[in-house]
């Protein structure tokens, strides 16, 4: 009996992206930031953190405005609260260095995360941009309406960092 095409065809991308892992270990490996604010609290016990971070910013000698940059972000959110947070990752923005607060390019950011009372979960968020996003300077994740506890936002300040890990591939 033959595979569905489904079946078969979900067999070859996850087979694909393991490759793609294994052939490139340092392509998906994160540390800690340089320097961090640490993770901030807000009143009622909702915890963000940045754990770890990878930052790339490739330079196009010819445009350098045109420089792309990457930062990669493993959040450590944390509930200290009775009620059920809701985690919305599209809400969540990268400030840059001149203002600009990028948006989440993280596949599924759209789906909310739900953290129960006393837990801590883990999340990566990706940001994308060219000639805004520096890597050897402050960013800010900014948690916005990305934490709400029961029907409310939790007050959770930006965490600060300086990213560690900054590669400059050249294009």
């Amino acid at each position: 009996m033959a595979k569905p095409f489904v079946s078969t065809f979900r067999t070859s991308v996850e087979l694909a992206v393991a490759l793609a892992l294994a052939l490139c270990p340092a392509c998906a490996s994160l540390g800690p930031p340089g320097r961090t604010s640490g993770p901030s609290v807000s009143s009622e016990g909702v915890r963000l953190e940045v754990a770890a971070q990878s930052c790339t910013q490739s330079s196009d000698i010819e445009l350098p405005e045109a420089d792309l940059g990457e930062a990669v972000l493993e959040v450590h959110v944390s509930n200290g609260t009775a009620a059920p947070l809701t985690v919305r990752r599209d809400d969540f923005r990268l400030v840059t260095p001149d203002g600009y607060a990028l948006r989440s390019s993280s596949w599924g950011a759209a789906k909310p995360l739900v953290v129960v009372g006393g837990e801590t979960r883990a999340f990566e968020l990706r940001f994308q941009a060219r000639g805004s996003l520096t890597c050897g300077h402050e960013l800010r994740l900014e948690p916005r309406a990305g934490l709400v506890v029961g029907s409310k936002p939790a007050a959770v300040d930006p965490v600060r960092f300086i990213p560690s890990k900054v590669e400059t591939p050249t294009s």
